[in-house]
């Protein structure tokens, strides 16, 4: 019976179908031609992996994210970023990368980090003389920050799916949320001093500050949800729900971009995407309860230590499976694919499951970035009209520099569990 699921999941991929359609209907194969799993169970399992109030944080984040993107916080906090790092050399995308990292702790999303940045920075850049493609491979990049520094849907998906502490998780992505950042940064740095990019005259303080008070509604964002989760005030759940409250005032009262008018497209957007995550996450659940009830992860686990017993290269071949993965599939879909697997794998080779979690999320957000059907790379061509392969000819530096920065956090578990295990 596990050939018969395995090959009609396989099969139902092959011809196209939608992921949650493979997922759904394989269980649903599965379920037919076997007694081990009525269809009142596969019924049960769907629904029940809905219940559950972790996943609430999923549809909260989404709204949040929608209402500062309307809100206006975007043009505010690009201007504070370039005022505070402008003078250094490769300024500009200094600044890039830094606006990039604190709108990722708003939305949470890559490809929205890189709309949202990109449509306002790339202009700007190329207005100051950097190449088209470099400017745009950057932008790229620093987006996989976006699920990787919290709140981050990856890690909803991943803590539900395999049963791991969402908030120890979001602790986790912050060092190499960071990391990737700087790297970036000493990237662009070496790029601006080989080409000889221009970098603007240092702010006056006092034009710093007014720049700092107009942005600190965008920058107290994250300091309400880590720091809410790390001195245990509230759980992710409840802080995405506070992060829906403060966007609204914030738009309507602080920024005042954001009207009652544009409020039910909006919950329609939220919704619709919120949907289409909850729709993957249940179709998910009959599919990994098939996986566990046929113990394919022990399967594999005694195939690989009949090959080899080092975690190590259990992570290396992890990170090369999801790094093929990822070039074909979407973040989410291809987390609730391999979780069920990989989680109980990695537990048997005494992995830690945070750091699992952090390297199975980082690992697949670079698929967005990956020539040629990145996600990110689209929504940048579709702001510039750099075609795709110009764009991907310019991806590839900075990807290798965040293939790196994925082996240091492969390497070093610490990165992803200090945070996590020190604030309980």
């Amino acid at each position: 019976m596990i050939a018969v699921f395995i090959g009609s999941f396989i099969v139902l991929l092959c011809i196209s179908a939608p992921i949650m359609v493979a997922l759904g209907g394989s269980s649903l194969i599965y379920a037919v031609a076997s007694e081990e799993m009525p269809l009142t169970t596969l019924i049960q399992t769907i629904f029940g992996g809905l219940a559950s109030f972790p996943l609430l944080a999923v549809p909260l984040f989404i709204l949040g994210g929608n209402l500062m993107k309307e809100g206006g916080i975007t043009a505010d906090l690009i201007d504070f970023s370039r005022l505070l790092l402008g003078h250094v050399r490769g300024g500009l995308g200094q600044a890039a990368i830094f606006a990039s990292a604190i709108f990722s702790a708003i939305t949470g999303a890559a490809v929205a980090t890189a709309v949202a940045i990109g449509a306002l920075m790339l202009p700007a850049m190329r207005e100051a003389g950097y190449d088209e493609d470099v400017s745009a491979g950057l932008i790229g990049a620093s987006a996989c920050m976006g699920p990787i520094i919290p709140p981050s849907i990856p890690f909803i998906i991943y803590g539900v799916t395999a049963d791991v502490s969402i908030a120890k998780l979001f602790l986790g992505g912050i060092f190499p949320g960071i990391l990737l950042g700087l790297s970036l940064m000493v990237y662009v740095y070496v790029i601006a001093k080989k080409r000889n990019y221009p970098r603007d005259v240092r702010t006056p303080f006092n034009v710093l500050a007014i720049a700092t008070l107009k942005a600190l509604p965008a920058l107290f964002m994250p300091v309400i949800i880590i720091g809410g989760i790390m001195g245990g005030l509230f759980t992710p759940t409840e802080a995405a729900g506070i992060v829906v409250v403060y966007s609204f005032l914030v738009g309507i009262f602080v920024y005042r971009k954001l009207s009652l008018k544009k409020i039910p497209k909006i919950l329609l957007d939220s919704g619709l995407e919120s949907g289409m995550v909850m729709l993957l996450i249940a179709m998910s659940e009959p599919f990994a309860w098939i996986i566990a009830v046929d113990q394919i992860p022990q399967l594999i686990i005694d195939a690989i230590w009949g090959f080899t017993s080092s975690p190590y290269l259990l992570l290396l071949l992890i990170n090369l499976f999801l790094l093929l993965l990822g070039i074909p599939l979407e973040t989410a879909p291809a987390i609730v694919i391999v979780t069920p697997v990989l989680a109980p794998l990695a537990a048997g080779m005494g992995i830690d499951p945070v750091h699992i979690g952090v390297v199975i999320c980082l690992n697949l957000v670079l698929g967005l970035i990956t020539p040629p059907v990145g996600a990110v790379l689209f929504a940048i061509c579709g702001i510039t009209g750099i075609s795709i392969d110009r764009l991907s000819s310019a991806i590839w530096k900075p990807f290798l520099i965040s293939l790196l920065v994925l082996l240091i956090v492969t390497y070093l578990p610490w990165l992803s569990t200090f945070l996590p295990y020190s604030f309980g």
